[in-house]
């Protein structure tokens, strides 16, 4: 793309340029608009975001949209710009390629693309989700190292010596945000096209725009939505309290610890006692441990915005707790009060001249996170403890395996409710199933570049749903 340095020199003195009175009052006024939809429509008053953007060190992400965004514009009433008025001025002072970097900078549009291909350090390959066009190789070092198949993110993609590239400012975006983005567009590109058509019935010596034209000047306005829907989603993940989530009974998930002190003379009649109950299976894998095996009784319902998860045996038998003895102390661990509260009813009621007093210990799963120790984002994380990193990937495979089998015969939420194999039957569902295909994708990639392991394949659920 030229050369480096004389890049990052064009830069440089365009941003002092920027500082000039002419200019610092456009850039401030810029600013105003990508930042307003957010201070009008999220709760957070304009000194708490300027705080979190700081805290969560977007600051410099943010710029680099914005100020580009200025480097884009035309500004009224004059319909000047601030790389011709620089170069004009100034231009001696910069290289052929820093100047066409410029001037590539001023000609360029804000655009979302889905990341279709990657070669982590090399390039990526692009699709265009607003203007379509051919997919595009965009050759980046540093972005395409955090980078997965089917991300999304919102660009300008600049084009110097027959090669494509970023310029500064990138926004990843979630798929969720992505598509509110994209209706968006979608819905005030028509309204601008109307406006257009309006404008040449009116003065009908104006030509008409070609449609390339036509998404060139709505793109370059338009530039304040993509902050403005990616800094409102990010927010909301931000102040998004946890899901409620709960066990199979219903129950609210609390992570509970439940003492009961024994003299030691009491240890082998405590574990002959176990041994005779049926509720209660000794572990193979822990001598010491019992796994508490009873049926819940309760038919509660299961939240419809939160998660339900449990634990179970061998993935058939479901599992109520663990037991386990130690030199004077027995220990029941279990997924809720209620679950606390009848195991320490019925082993005081089976052991009730052999062991002390209960003694509970709770912790819901916020507190859990919250005292976890703080670790870097960047940081990749260590294979499991005592698990060879090759085996454990193939625990995940297998098990991932046998949950997509199934779920392509069961209804999902995110296909409204229906099977992937209905979806896949008609245009609409066929396209809503590619979407929860590639979210599925994406996941597992980032899941499995976090652990340092192979990727799950799922390639076969394409060809099985005929999506190929």
């Amino acid at each position: 793309m030229g050369k480096r340095h004389d890049i990052d020199k064009a830069v440089r003195n365009i941003k002092k340029w920027a500082d000039r009175s002419e200019w610092s009052d456009e850039l401030g006024t810029i600013f105003d608009a990508h930042l307003s939809f957010v201070r009008e429509h999220v709760d957070i008053s304009p000194e708490e975001l300027n705080e979190t953007i700081v805290e969560c060190d977007y600051g410099g992400m943010l710029f680099g949209v914005v100020f580009e965004d200025l480097l884009s514009r035309r500004l009224s009433p004059r319909n000047n710009n601030i790389v011709d008025d620089y170069l004009a001025r100034r231009g001696w002072r910069e290289s052929v390629v820093g100047r066409r970097y410029l001037q590539q900078l001023r000609d360029s549009v804000l655009s979302v693309y889905e990341v279709v291909a990657v070669s982590s350090g090399k390039y990526c390959e692009l699709a265009d989700l607003v203007r379509g066009g051919k997919i595009i190789r965009v050759h980046e070092h540093l972005g395409t190292q955090n980078m997965v198949k089917w991300d999304r993110i919102a660009a300008r993609v600049l084009e110097m010596d027959g090669r494509h590239a970023f310029s500064g400012g990138i926004l990843p975006f979630t798929q969720e945000a992505s598509q509110d983005l994209l209706s968006l567009l979608d819905e005030s590109r028509k309204q601008f096209a109307k406006k257009q058509l309006r404008k040449r019935r009116t003065d009908i010596k104006t030509s008409p725009p070609s449609s390339v034209n036509l998404d060139y000047v709505f793109l370059r306005d338009a530039c304040p939505a993509f902050t403005a829907i990616w800094l409102a989603h990010t927010l909301e993940q931000m102040q998004a309290p946890l899901p409620k989530i709960v066990n199979r009974d219903g129950a609210s998930l609390v992570f509970s610890e439940t003492r009961f002190p024994f003299l030691p003379e009491k240890t082998e009649g405590i574990s002959e006692r176990l041994d005779a109950t049926a509720e209660w299976e000794r572990d193979s894998q822990q001598p010491n441990s019992w796994i508490w095996l009873p049926e819940p009784s309760t038919n509660a319902e299961r939240p419809r915005d939160g998660l339900a998860i449990d634990t179970s045996l061998g993935g058939q038998r479901p599992i109520s707790g663990t037991l386990e003895l130690t030199p004077g102390t027995l220990t029941l661990l279990t997924n809720s009060l209620e679950r606390a509260e009848r195991g320490t009813d019925v082993l005081q009621e089976l052991l009730h001249n052999l062991i002390g007093p209960a003694l509970n210990l709770i912790q819901t799963p916020e507190q859990l996170m919250a005292s976890q120790p703080q670790q870097d984002s960047d940081r990749i994380r260590e294979p499991t403890e005592g698990i060879d990193r090759k085996i454990e990937a193939e625990i995940i495979h297998h098990t991932l395996d046998q949950h997509y089998r199934k779920c392509l015969d069961e209804p999902i939420p995110a296909l409204d409710n229906k099977t992937p194999r209905q979806c896949a039957r008609n245009k609409t569902g066929r396209k809503k199933v590619t979407e929860w295909l590639k979210q599925l994708e994406n996941n597992e990639l980032r899941r499995a570049a976090g652990a340092r392991q192979d990727p799950y394949d799922s390639s076969w659920m394409w060809v099985e749903l005929k999506l190929t």
